[in-house]
């Protein structure tokens, strides 16, 4: 059977995972490592592409690319054409450096931006490198953390937290911090072709975005009474409102309203909103 054809276009972003030849390592050093955020910063020297997020492991590599005019097996063929041809010349070999075609994965959907970014930066801890994601130099956590705005396109993500930079930069470590709500990380983060594949089934041919309900009639749905209704939207935090604000959060994003949408309906931030749908998640580890 052949190879299902990628889903390329321009502005689409991918989770992009490529590994070392039988699984061996090829960013033994720190020379290494550095040599192929070299590459990756050579293939982008005219701005063909944002990278939104990275990490480099020993044996294989993770990035989050938003294309432009590009298409990703371009951008991807100059970084690991480059980044093979040095390294075998650096450990005087001539063997493949890197294992079969690289994984693209098609991010359909931008509230899962989120959870990739940190799915991603959370690598050295699940692999037991390090207690902290924050202690790991190479990820592109350290960019966000620190405002760093070079080689990372920081700002769509953090935007996305919140316009005022500050509030953005808080709203991140803590999201970072968070327990993560899906069981199966790498099944739902790395298997299949695009994540978030059923908000993009619908029936509407000019390709924009058909909600079922608006956010408002959501609300009004879900809540108990109109007085309700109006709490929430003037921005209570009565505790007798989380259960209807929690019920609405749920019930937007299953319509496929991204959690920026559904907070700023209600004015909360889109991290406020996405911790409310976790606590509603039962806990698997009992």
């Amino acid at each position: 059977m052949g190879r299902k054809p990628r889903v390329e276009f321009q502005g689409a972003i991918y989770h992009v995972i490529k590994r070392g030849n039988n699984r061996d390592y090829i960013f033994r050093s720190r020379e290494d490592k550095e040599d192929f955020l070299k590459c990756l910063e050579t293939a982008n020297e005219e701005e063909v592409f944002n990278l939104l997020g990275y990490v480099i492991m020993d044996n294989h590599y993770h990035l989050i690319i938003e294309t432009k005019e590009m298409p990703l097996n371009k951008i991807m063929q100059k970084v690991n054409n480059s980044y093979s041809k040095n390294y075998n010349k650096r450990h005087n070999r001539t063997d493949h450096v890197f294992g079969g075609r690289y994984k693209g994965i098609l991010i359909n959907d931008d509230k899962y931006l989120f959870t990739l970014l940190r799915y991603i930066h959370a690598n050295p801890v699940r692999a037991k490198m390090h207690h902290n994601m924050a202690d790991y130099g190479w990820s592109s956590d350290q960019f966000y953390r620190n405002n760093i705005k070079k080689q990372v396109h920081i700002d769509k993500i953090l935007k996305m937290f919140s316009e005022n930079r500050t509030v953005a930069l808080v709203e991140y470590k803590n999201f970072m911090e968070q327990k993560e709500d899906i069981v199966k990380l790498k099944d739902f983060y790395e298997a299949g072709a695009v994540i978030g594949e059923e908000e993009q089934k619908n029936d509407n041919p000019s390709g924009s975005c058909q909600y079922n309900e608006t956010l408002d009639e959501i609300l009004r749905r879900v809540v108990a009474n109109e007085e309700a209704f109006q709490l929430i939207k003037s921005g209570s935090r009565q505790r007798c409102l989380s259960d209807d604000k929690i019920s609405y959060v749920k019930a937007a994003v299953e319509q496929g309203y991204t959690f920026k949408e559904i907070g700023k309906n209600i004015g909360i931030s889109a991290v406020a909103a996405n911790k409310m749908l976790i606590k509603i998640v039962p806990d698997t580890n009992l």
